[in-house]
């Protein structure tokens, strides 16, 4: 086992959302090394190896993990704290032991800007989706604030090639279509 353990040490309110938590944890040891596995074995992380971080989303969390510690924004309650510790543990030490079989990555993926989404996105400012503009709704959907399926106009027959491509953006996100 490469890591044995992740230790809660911090938690307050997530800055944006008052209802849910965020959290800061030590980990057992360094696990940088493990960053460019995981950065191929997750296809929705962004790995910064000038940094030394590797981020993903799982569901509606948002997970930096630096190499000797962690944070977790967007918690539901501590419950899910620690399942979402569980699952990193996991991860990891399942990556660790299959790194014979990933080829590392130490590209850097770039995240979808608000204006690409938007360029996918009927833009008929129609507020069906209850955001004023096309642009302020592909702004939350980037952010995990809303979610595609809002638009309906997207995904009109029509539209086909065009949903295809913003479903394609919010899965690298590691969002739920």
């Amino acid at each position: 086992m490469y890591l044995d353990d992740i230790t809660l040490n911090f938690i307050q309110p997530c800055t944006t959302d008052s209802l849910r938590i965020r959290i800061k944890a030590i980990l057992s040891r360094d696990i940088s090394k493990v960053f460019p596995y995981l950065n191929t074995h997750l296809k929705n992380g962004i790995y910064n190896k000038n940094a030394n971080t590797f981020t993903f989303n799982k569901e509606h969390k948002i997970i930096t993990i630096y190499s000797d510690n962690v944070a977790i924004a967007k918690l539901l309650n501590e419950t899910d704290a620690f399942e979402t510790l569980d699952y990193l543990k996991d991860i990891i030490n399942e990556v660790d032991s299959k790194r014979d079989e990933i080829e590392p990555s130490y590209e850097m993926i770039k995240l979808p800007s608000p204006l690409e989404l938007y360029t996918y996105l009927p833009k008929l400012n129609c507020k069906k989706c209850g955001h004023p503009t096309c642009l302020a709704f592909a702004t939350k959907v980037l952010n995990g604030q809303e979610k595609v399926k809002k638009c309906l106009h997207l995904y009109e027959k029509h539209n086909k090639e065009n949903y295809e491509e913003v479903e394609n953006m919010i899965l690298l996100l590691g969002y739920e279509i």
